[in-house]
């Protein structure tokens, strides 16, 4: 298979982070992750965490791979944790640069719909946001300023079939347990 020389590969298939792209951009970090065995396997980031994949049909949920007590994440997670971490790092760079200090908590649901036409399936993600001691109508702004920057947000404006621009509802900060 021949790759077009405009996407740099490396002899793995891996796109060269020095060779900058057509645009004379650089990125400024790169990711590379890997999967093996879908929803039923496991993924990991290169250098860094390695977790046990699982189907969100799959009503016993599977423990991780050589029968580890690790759950397997499911797409629909990984995208919500993936969206929720950048909306809420994002935020807090845009209250910083408001001068503001504040807490925020990012909470996103992930709906797996099948296509209309019955062939596949689509996600359909909305985030609600908070910000410790702003009501919704204070903190709207700062949410919004931070949905139109967030890399993810920007990604999911592309999705087929969802809306236009993932819906972000602001609510009451409430400072949620961790696990």
């Amino acid at each position: 298979m021949s790759t077009p020389a405009t996407q740099h590969l490396d002899d793995d298939g891996a796109r060269d982070a020095d060779t900058p792209y057509e645009d004379g951009a650089r990125p400024l970090y790169s990711a590379a992750v890997v999967n093996i065995g879908g929803t039923s396997g496991r993924v990991w980031a290169e250098g860094g965490p390695s977790l046990p994949t699982a189907s969100p049909f799959d009503t016993d949920r599977p423990t991780g791979s050589n029968g580890s007590s690790e759950v397997g994440a499911d797409p629909e997670q990984l995208l919500g944790m993936a969206w929720s971490t950048c909306l809420n790092a994002t935020l807090e760079v845009v209250l910083a640069e408001a001068g503001i200090e504040a807490r925020c908590t990012v909470r996103v649901d992930v709906d797996l719909h099948r296509e209309p036409s019955g062939a596949g399936y689509r996600f359909v993600p909305r985030a609600v946001a908070a910000v410790e001691g702003m009501s919704p109508d204070q903190a709207r702004p700062h949410v919004a300023a931070a949905h139109a920057r967030c890399p993810i947000s920007k990604l999911l404006t592309g999705v087929p079939g969802a809306p236009a621009h993932p819906p972000v509802q602001v609510a009451e900060f409430s400072a949620p347990a961790p696990r």
